[in-house]
Protein backbone atom coordinates (compact mmCIF):
# COMPACT_ATOMS: atom_id res chain seq x y z
CA UNK A 1 0.00 0.00 0.00
CA UNK A 2 1.27 3.35 -0.81
CA UNK A 3 1.72 5.53 2.06
CA UNK A 4 0.23 9.49 2.13
CA UNK A 5 2.96 12.16 1.95
CA UNK A 6 2.23 15.30 2.42
CA UNK A 7 2.10 18.02 -0.40
CA UNK A 8 1.86 15.65 -3.15
CA UNK A 9 -1.63 16.25 -3.46
CA UNK A 10 -0.73 20.24 -2.87
CA UNK A 11 1.93 20.30 -5.81
CA UNK A 12 -0.53 18.42 -8.08
CA UNK A 13 -3.71 20.88 -7.72
CA UNK A 14 -1.05 23.48 -8.21
CA UNK A 15 -0.43 22.38 -11.36
CA UNK A 16 -3.97 22.06 -12.22
CA UNK A 17 -4.76 25.27 -11.27
CA UNK A 18 -2.19 26.83 -12.81
CA UNK A 19 -2.08 25.19 -15.99
CA UNK A 20 -5.98 25.96 -16.06
CA UNK A 21 -5.24 29.45 -15.60
CA UNK A 22 -2.92 29.74 -18.39
CA UNK A 23 -4.94 27.94 -20.70
CA UNK A 24 -7.51 30.38 -20.47
CA UNK A 25 -5.54 33.37 -20.66
CA UNK A 26 -4.01 31.96 -24.08
CA UNK A 27 -7.73 31.28 -25.17
CA UNK A 28 -9.29 34.73 -23.80
CA UNK A 29 -5.93 37.03 -24.39
CA UNK A 30 -6.07 37.80 -20.90
CA UNK A 31 -3.49 38.98 -18.56
CA UNK A 32 -1.96 36.29 -16.04
CA UNK A 33 -0.35 38.84 -14.03
CA UNK A 34 -3.65 39.90 -12.11
CA UNK A 35 -5.51 36.59 -11.58
CA UNK A 36 -1.73 35.10 -10.43
CA UNK A 37 -1.79 37.46 -7.79
CA UNK A 38 -5.10 35.94 -6.60
CA UNK A 39 -4.28 32.59 -7.27
CA UNK A 40 -1.11 32.02 -5.27
CA UNK A 41 -2.44 31.91 -1.37
CA UNK A 42 -4.78 28.91 -2.96
CA UNK A 43 -1.36 26.80 -2.50
CA UNK A 44 -1.06 27.98 1.06
CA UNK A 45 -4.48 26.94 1.61
CA UNK A 46 -4.40 23.92 0.04
CA UNK A 47 -1.89 22.59 1.71
CA UNK A 48 -2.92 23.60 5.36
CA UNK A 49 -6.00 21.49 4.41
CA UNK A 50 -3.85 18.32 3.92
CA UNK A 51 -2.43 18.71 6.76
CA UNK A 52 -5.44 18.78 8.96
CA UNK A 53 -6.56 15.86 6.88
CA UNK A 54 -4.16 13.81 7.32
CA UNK A 55 -3.68 14.27 11.37
CA UNK A 56 -7.40 13.32 11.05
CA UNK A 57 -7.37 10.28 9.31
CA UNK A 58 -4.19 9.07 10.58
CA UNK A 59 -5.21 6.05 13.24
CA UNK A 60 -1.87 6.55 15.11
CA UNK A 61 -2.34 7.73 18.49
CA UNK A 62 0.68 9.86 18.25
CA UNK A 63 1.03 10.90 14.61
CA UNK A 64 3.47 11.95 12.34
CA UNK A 65 2.96 13.78 9.72
CA UNK A 66 5.16 12.81 6.52
CA UNK A 67 6.05 15.09 4.04
CA UNK A 68 7.05 14.69 0.18
CA UNK A 69 9.88 17.36 0.38
CA UNK A 70 10.12 17.66 -3.20
CA UNK A 71 6.68 18.69 -3.69
CA UNK A 72 7.04 20.75 -0.59
CA UNK A 73 9.83 22.78 -2.21
CA UNK A 74 7.74 23.42 -4.97
CA UNK A 75 4.72 24.59 -3.28
CA UNK A 76 7.28 26.76 -0.82
CA UNK A 77 8.98 28.25 -4.18
CA UNK A 78 5.68 29.06 -5.86
CA UNK A 79 4.70 31.04 -2.05
CA UNK A 80 7.17 33.05 -1.75
CA UNK A 81 7.23 34.10 -5.31
CA UNK A 82 3.73 34.78 -4.47
CA UNK A 83 4.89 36.86 -1.29
CA UNK A 84 6.92 38.62 -3.69
CA UNK A 85 5.21 39.80 -6.31
CA UNK A 86 2.51 41.04 -3.67
CA UNK A 87 4.62 43.10 -1.54
CA UNK A 88 6.15 44.51 -5.23
CA UNK A 89 2.01 45.31 -5.84
CA UNK A 90 1.30 46.88 -3.07
CA UNK A 91 4.20 49.45 -3.72
CA UNK A 92 2.92 49.32 -7.57
CA UNK A 93 6.13 48.52 -9.29
CA UNK A 94 4.04 45.55 -10.99
CA UNK A 95 2.34 48.25 -12.42
CA UNK A 96 4.76 50.06 -13.26
CA UNK A 97 6.73 46.93 -14.47
CA UNK A 98 3.20 45.96 -16.08
CA UNK A 99 3.50 49.52 -18.21
CA UNK A 100 7.29 49.53 -19.24
CA UNK A 101 6.79 45.79 -20.60
CA UNK A 102 3.79 46.65 -22.98
CA UNK A 103 4.45 50.60 -23.37
CA UNK A 104 4.95 52.21 -26.28
CA UNK A 105 5.26 56.20 -27.60
CA UNK A 106 2.13 57.56 -28.67
CA UNK A 107 0.89 60.89 -29.99
CA UNK A 108 -2.69 61.96 -28.73
CA UNK A 109 -5.18 65.09 -28.75
CA UNK A 110 -5.39 67.69 -26.40
CA UNK A 111 -9.02 68.25 -25.01
CA UNK A 112 -10.25 71.32 -27.31
CA UNK A 113 -10.69 74.44 -25.66
CA UNK A 114 -13.44 77.21 -27.04
CA UNK A 115 -14.70 80.22 -25.22
CA UNK A 116 -16.24 82.96 -26.81
CA UNK A 117 -14.51 86.20 -25.47
CA UNK A 118 -17.13 88.94 -24.49
CA UNK A 119 -16.29 92.63 -24.72
CA UNK A 120 -15.67 92.53 -21.15
CA UNK A 121 -12.05 91.13 -21.55
CA UNK A 122 -9.28 93.46 -23.22
CA UNK A 123 -5.99 91.54 -22.81
CA UNK A 124 -5.32 87.98 -22.69
CA UNK A 125 -2.06 86.82 -20.11
CA UNK A 126 -0.66 83.54 -20.96
CA UNK A 127 1.57 81.98 -19.05
CA UNK A 128 3.34 79.56 -20.77
CA UNK A 129 5.61 77.11 -18.13
CA UNK A 130 8.36 76.18 -20.58
CA UNK A 131 5.39 74.26 -22.48
CA UNK A 132 6.18 74.68 -26.35
CA UNK A 133 3.25 76.32 -28.32
CA UNK A 134 2.20 78.34 -31.16
CA UNK A 135 0.02 81.54 -30.89
CA UNK A 136 -2.15 82.33 -33.48
CA UNK A 137 -4.04 85.45 -34.09
CA UNK A 138 -7.80 85.50 -35.54
CA UNK A 139 -10.35 87.92 -36.34
CA UNK A 140 -13.01 86.10 -34.41
CA UNK A 141 -13.66 87.15 -30.45
CA UNK A 142 -13.02 83.54 -29.87
CA UNK A 143 -10.27 81.49 -27.57
CA UNK A 144 -9.24 77.97 -28.82
CA UNK A 145 -6.87 75.92 -27.51
CA UNK A 146 -6.14 72.00 -29.10
CA UNK A 147 -2.77 70.13 -30.14
CA UNK A 148 -1.27 66.78 -29.57
CA UNK A 149 0.81 65.24 -26.80
CA UNK A 150 2.97 62.58 -27.21
CA UNK A 151 3.85 59.85 -23.64
CA UNK A 152 4.89 56.72 -23.59
CA UNK A 153 2.16 54.57 -22.06
CA UNK A 154 0.18 51.25 -22.28
CA UNK A 155 -1.45 50.52 -24.85
CA UNK A 156 -4.86 49.63 -22.60
CA UNK A 157 -3.83 53.03 -20.04
CA UNK A 158 -6.16 55.67 -19.59
CA UNK A 159 -5.19 58.75 -21.45
CA UNK A 160 -2.95 61.02 -19.32
CA UNK A 161 -4.52 64.62 -20.48
CA UNK A 162 -7.82 63.45 -20.92
CA UNK A 163 -9.49 66.79 -19.61
CA UNK A 164 -8.46 70.42 -20.57
CA UNK A 165 -8.40 70.72 -16.74
CA UNK A 166 -5.11 68.65 -16.67
CA UNK A 167 -3.57 71.09 -18.77
CA UNK A 168 -4.84 74.62 -18.98
CA UNK A 169 -6.01 76.92 -16.28
CA UNK A 170 -7.87 79.68 -16.63
CA UNK A 171 -9.45 82.54 -14.95
CA UNK A 172 -10.96 85.83 -15.82
CA UNK A 173 -10.12 88.61 -13.31
CA UNK A 174 -11.68 92.15 -14.18
CA UNK A 175 -11.10 92.63 -17.88
CA UNK A 176 -7.88 90.06 -18.56
CA UNK A 177 -8.38 86.46 -18.71
CA UNK A 178 -5.31 84.62 -17.46
CA UNK A 179 -4.63 81.12 -19.03
CA UNK A 180 -1.87 79.15 -17.46
CA UNK A 181 -0.48 76.40 -19.42
CA UNK A 182 0.69 72.98 -16.74
CA UNK A 183 4.15 71.79 -18.43
CA UNK A 184 3.71 68.07 -18.16
CA UNK A 185 5.29 66.04 -14.75
CA UNK A 186 8.17 63.41 -16.03
CA UNK A 187 8.05 60.70 -14.12
CA UNK A 188 11.90 60.15 -12.93
CA UNK A 189 13.64 56.45 -12.01
CA UNK A 190 14.37 53.03 -13.80
CA UNK A 191 10.49 53.30 -15.09
CA UNK A 192 11.14 56.92 -16.32
CA UNK A 193 8.44 58.30 -18.70
CA UNK A 194 8.63 61.58 -20.82
CA UNK A 195 5.66 63.79 -22.17
CA UNK A 196 5.85 66.57 -24.28
CA UNK A 197 3.20 68.74 -25.16
CA UNK A 198 2.33 71.20 -28.20
CA UNK A 199 -0.57 73.15 -28.03
CA UNK A 200 -1.92 75.81 -30.36
CA UNK A 201 -3.59 78.91 -28.79
CA UNK A 202 -5.90 81.41 -31.55
CA UNK A 203 -6.49 84.30 -29.63
CA UNK A 204 -8.30 87.28 -31.18
CA UNK A 205 -6.15 89.93 -33.13
CA UNK A 206 -7.95 92.49 -31.71
CA UNK A 207 -7.58 91.56 -28.23
CA UNK A 208 -4.14 93.01 -26.05
CA UNK A 209 -1.93 89.89 -25.67
CA UNK A 210 1.11 89.16 -22.73
CA UNK A 211 3.31 86.35 -23.54
CA UNK A 212 4.77 85.17 -20.52
CA UNK A 213 7.68 82.13 -21.29
CA UNK A 214 10.03 80.49 -19.41
CA UNK A 215 13.26 79.36 -21.44
CA UNK A 216 10.61 77.75 -23.90
CA UNK A 217 10.01 78.12 -27.71
CA UNK A 218 7.29 80.25 -28.47
CA UNK A 219 5.75 80.32 -32.66
CA UNK A 220 4.31 83.35 -33.46
CA UNK A 221 1.11 83.70 -36.14
CA UNK A 222 -0.34 87.39 -35.48
CA UNK A 223 -1.81 87.47 -38.45
CA UNK A 224 -3.77 90.83 -38.97
CA UNK A 225 -2.75 92.48 -35.95
CA UNK A 226 -5.15 94.66 -34.40
CA UNK A 227 -3.81 95.56 -31.02
CA UNK A 228 -0.09 95.05 -28.71
CA UNK A 229 1.05 91.73 -28.35
CA UNK A 230 4.50 91.26 -25.99
CA UNK A 231 6.61 88.02 -25.92
CA UNK A 232 8.67 88.14 -22.92
CA UNK A 233 11.12 85.50 -21.17
CA UNK A 234 10.90 82.86 -24.60
CA UNK A 235 14.49 81.61 -25.22
CA UNK A 236 13.35 81.05 -28.83
CA UNK A 237 11.05 82.90 -30.83
CA UNK A 238 10.03 82.72 -34.17
CA UNK A 239 7.94 85.14 -35.97
CA UNK A 240 5.46 84.90 -38.93
CA UNK A 241 3.98 88.20 -40.72
CA UNK A 242 2.82 89.27 -43.93
CA UNK A 243 4.40 92.79 -45.79
CA UNK A 244 0.80 93.92 -46.17
CA UNK A 245 0.86 93.59 -41.91
CA UNK A 246 0.40 96.80 -39.74
CA UNK A 247 2.86 95.84 -37.40
CA UNK A 248 6.12 97.65 -35.89
CA UNK A 249 8.07 94.48 -34.76
CA UNK A 250 10.69 95.35 -32.17
CA UNK A 251 13.17 92.44 -30.76
CA UNK A 252 15.87 92.20 -27.89
CA UNK A 253 18.29 88.99 -28.10
CA UNK A 254 21.10 87.97 -26.98
CA UNK A 255 21.96 86.81 -30.35
CA UNK A 256 22.53 88.66 -33.66
CA UNK A 257 19.11 89.05 -35.08
CA UNK A 258 20.04 87.85 -38.66
CA UNK A 259 17.65 84.89 -38.86
CA UNK A 260 14.74 84.24 -41.05
CA UNK A 261 14.20 86.33 -44.32
CA UNK A 262 13.32 90.39 -42.68
CA UNK A 263 15.43 92.78 -43.82
CA UNK A 264 15.70 94.79 -39.98
CA UNK A 265 15.24 98.58 -40.43
CA UNK A 266 17.73 99.42 -37.57
CA UNK A 267 19.72 97.08 -35.48
CA UNK A 268 21.53 98.55 -32.63
CA UNK A 269 24.39 96.68 -30.19
CA UNK A 270 24.36 97.24 -26.64
CA UNK A 271 26.26 95.79 -23.18
CA UNK A 272 24.59 94.03 -20.62
CA UNK A 273 26.45 93.56 -17.08
CA UNK A 274 25.63 90.71 -14.75
CA UNK A 275 27.65 88.29 -12.47
CA UNK A 276 28.13 84.47 -13.06
CA UNK A 277 27.17 82.54 -10.15
CA UNK A 278 29.29 79.84 -10.80
CA UNK A 279 32.83 82.11 -10.43
CA UNK A 280 31.41 85.29 -9.12
CA UNK A 281 32.69 87.52 -11.18
CA UNK A 282 31.27 90.28 -12.89
CA UNK A 283 30.29 89.23 -16.93
CA UNK A 284 28.64 91.45 -19.77
CA UNK A 285 27.06 90.35 -22.85
CA UNK A 286 25.70 91.86 -25.95
CA UNK A 287 22.26 92.66 -26.51
CA UNK A 288 21.04 93.22 -30.34
CA UNK A 289 17.88 95.44 -30.56
CA UNK A 290 16.21 95.45 -33.91
CA UNK A 291 13.18 97.17 -35.01
CA UNK A 292 11.53 96.68 -38.24
CA UNK A 293 8.21 98.24 -39.13
CA UNK A 294 5.26 97.11 -41.84
CA UNK A 295 2.87 99.17 -43.37
CA UNK A 296 1.76 101.82 -40.77
CA UNK A 297 3.64 100.53 -38.02
CA UNK A 298 0.24 100.97 -35.76
CA UNK A 299 0.05 98.03 -33.32
CA UNK A 300 3.60 96.92 -31.84
CA UNK A 301 4.70 93.57 -31.59
CA UNK A 302 7.80 93.21 -28.66
CA UNK A 303 9.88 90.55 -28.33
CA UNK A 304 12.33 91.32 -25.00
CA UNK A 305 14.45 88.72 -22.74
CA UNK A 306 15.00 86.09 -25.71
CA UNK A 307 18.05 84.33 -26.88
CA UNK A 308 17.33 83.75 -30.52
CA UNK A 309 14.65 85.61 -32.79
CA UNK A 310 14.00 84.61 -35.71
CA UNK A 311 11.54 86.40 -38.20
CA UNK A 312 10.25 85.75 -41.55
CA UNK A 313 7.94 87.30 -43.98
CA UNK A 314 5.18 85.07 -45.72
CA UNK A 315 3.88 86.09 -48.75
CA UNK A 316 -0.27 85.02 -47.79
CA UNK A 317 -1.56 84.95 -44.06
Amino acid sequence: MRKWRVGSVSMGLSLILLGVLLFISQIKGMQMMEPLLVWWPIILIVLGIEIVVYLFLSKQENPIVKYDFLSIIFVGVIGTIGIGFTLLSSVGLVDEVQGVIGAEHRSMDLPVVEEKLTGDIKRVVLETNGVTCKIEGTNANELHLFGVYRATVHPKADPIISEAKDYVFMKVVGDTMYLTLKEPADQAGPFSTYITMEPTIIVPSSIQLEVRGQHNQVALYPGSLENNWIVDGASNVSVHVSEKSNILLSAVSNNELENGNIAWDKIDTTKRGGIDEVYEESTTENLYKGTKKLGEGTYKLSIFNSELVTVNLVEKM
